[in-house]
Order: structure tokens, then sequence, then C-alpha cells
């Protein structure tokens, strides 16, 4: 397992979720593929890892590329015994806390579950996605 650089990869690591929740900016921007607005703010990011943790097995960090202000994730982990690779592009401010999240995960497969599963979760909280059926 690869071991992660900046303090929010650290965290992902081992999906401690007070620590990715002290790694991110108050104002934090999340976007992912299971809701079509962008979402923000550390109540919304402690819903989202709350749901993730509850939902996905332990991350695999496989490896972080660092470019200036920001990095590029590569992780592996499973939802509900389906293979998932993800892959978070991550922007930092100047404090170092992560000020802009955008997380993706592959193949189609488990794309479609995390839309199922955890858009579900997401549909709860913040209503359901416009343009799904």
């Amino acid at each position: 397992m690869a071991r992660g650089r900046s303090a929010y990869s650290q965290a992902l690591s081992t999906f401690d979720q007070a620590a990715i929740l002290a790694s991110l900016s108050d104002d934090v921007t999340i976007r992912v593929a299971v809701h079509d607005e962008p979402l923000s703010g550390k109540d919304t990011a402690d819903f989202l890892f709350g749901v993730l943790t509850e939902e996905l097995a332990p991350f695999e960090l496989v490896e972080e590329i660092i470019e200036g202000d920001k990095s590029v994730i590569l992780f592996e982990t499973s939802l509900r015994g389906v293979p998932a690779h993800g892959l978070n592009v991550v922007a930092y401010r100047p404090d170092g806390l992560v000020g802009e999240l955008t997380v993706f995960f592959r193949p189609l497969a488990a794309l479609q579950l995390v839309a199922e599963v955890i858009g579900g979760h997401m549909a709860q909280r913040f209503g359901p996605v416009q343009g799904l059926h």
C-alpha cells in the first residue's frame, strides 16, 4: 500500500473520518458523480464521509501525485463485494487545507452501485438528483 503524503491522503488511507474532516476547509466544495450540484461545507463532508465509512470497505491508497496546490489520489475499495477504483482530484488552499474535492469511481458496475447505494443516502439528505427517473 502506498503512503499518503498530504494530510488528506494520510487520513483517507486509514479512513479516519475525524482526520479527514480536519484536513478540509470549513467551506470545502465537493463534487461527486451521484449528485449533480456541488456540495459544500464541513457538515456536508461529515455526512458524506460518514456514509462512505459505513458503506465502503477500507481504502487502499495506490498513489498520490502532487503538483503545486493540486493532487490526484488513486485508491481501491469495494462496495458490497464489488471492487472499485477511485480517484480524488484535490485542490489545496494556501493554508494546506482541502478547498475542493472531486470524486470519481470506476468500473461501471461499481459506479452504478455507488449511484444506487451512496446516491440513495444523498437523496434522502439533499433531495433527488434532477433528471434521473
